[in-house]
């Protein structure tokens, strides 16, 4: 069979290729790429995109890659090759994406499909949350926290706490081994095994599940919703920011229901507001985990980074300050 071939356009080469990463997986190749210009005038007032022309390999008999702690694999082969079989009719141009929300019919059906395949009893998924109204991403004042007074508002704020409910996407972002670190712990408190535990970006796992696509998120949800677990999935993005764009845009497009970010708070706050800043920029961070309080003697520096603070060196904060 021929390879499925379609375009693509955005404001830059690298957001195109972090796009394509997160939405068609790592068998997704650029073979073609334009500056297109639009308008203008001698060059000027003019706007630019870039368009690329995006070659997936033939559609085929393959074992769907499911997850190690699903004790069956011919459920989700099954609707990952009927998804495809849809996807061929409509136009390559709008190649479908699987939802990874769990308040949708398609994640109704994929709990089904499981479930009979598995021997697992089917749980229904929590109510839906009301969605959000369309916001603009910009920098928000966080109340202040240098010296607040017994009256501030920031002492009557409540510590945030990770989502709990089955099939909740908890991601951590952090750097190094950070966000595994802080998964590891987060899952344990709670109560649950390395069953709700995921890898992305560069952390390492060692035997933990990888899910980093949309797909794979998807999958992994669905399994918590059958196991009564939610999903922490801690995000790697290396010792260095040379890539933080393709990370960032990556976990916005993976729709975290809460989203972490691990910090250690013996790293200089530069370094640290740097990457968290450009995470913020690309989806919204609801609260900050904090390591290495042992290893200075200034934690406080963390509060200025304009967060809630809800965990602290494997156990829930006491407060959203330090």
């Amino acid at each position: 069979m021929e390879p499925r071939r379609f375009q693509l356009e955005g404001p830059s080469i690298d957001a195109l290729k972090a796009k394509v990463l997160a939405e068609h997986g790592p068998r997704a190749r650029i073979i073609g790429a334009e500056k297109v210009t639009v308008g203008g005038i001698g060059g000027f007032l003019a706007r630019h995109h870039y368009e690329v022309t995006v070659e997936l390999p033939p559609r085929g008999r393959r074992a769907a890659p499911v997850e190690a702690d699903l004790p069956s694999r011919a459920g989700i082969g099954a609707l990952l090759a009927s998804a495809e079989e849809a996807e061929s009719k409509l136009s390559p141009r709008t190649p479908p994406l699987p939802d990874v929300s769990t308040a949708t019919s398609a994640f109704a059906d994929l709990i089904a499909d499981l479930s009979q395949n598995t021997g697992a009893p089917a749980r229904a998924p929590e109510p839906a949350r009301a969605p959000e109204p369309a916001r603009i991403l910009e920098p928000v004042e966080f109340p202040q926290i240098s010296s607040p007074g017994p009256g501030d508002a920031v002492q009557r704020q409540e510590v945030p706490s990770p989502l709990a409910g089955a099939g909740d996407l908890v991601i951590v972002v952090g750097l190094g081994q950070d966000p595994m670190l802080v998964c590891e712990s987060m899952a344990a408190a709670a109560g649950f095994s390395a069953q709700a535990l995921r890898a992305a970006g560069a952390v390492g796992g060692g035997g933990v599940g990888r899910a980093g696509d949309r797909r794979s998120v998807a999958t992994a949800r669905a399994a918590g919703v059958l196991a009564g677990h939610p999903i922490f999935l801690a995000y790697g993005i290396g010792r260095g920011v040379s890539e933080i764009a393709r990370h960032t845009t990556l976990i916005s497009a993976l729709s975290p229901d809460q989203l972490w970010v691990a910090v250690d708070a013996g790293r200089k706050t530069e370094d640290t507001a740097a990457w968290v800043g450009a995470v913020r920029a690309a989806a919204l961070v609801h609260a900050v985990a904090v390591e290495g309080l042992e290893g200075t003697s200034t934690p406080q520096t963390v509060n200025t980074l304009g967060l809630p603070v809800g965990w602290l060196d494997g156990a829930a904060a006491p407060a959203p300050i330090l």
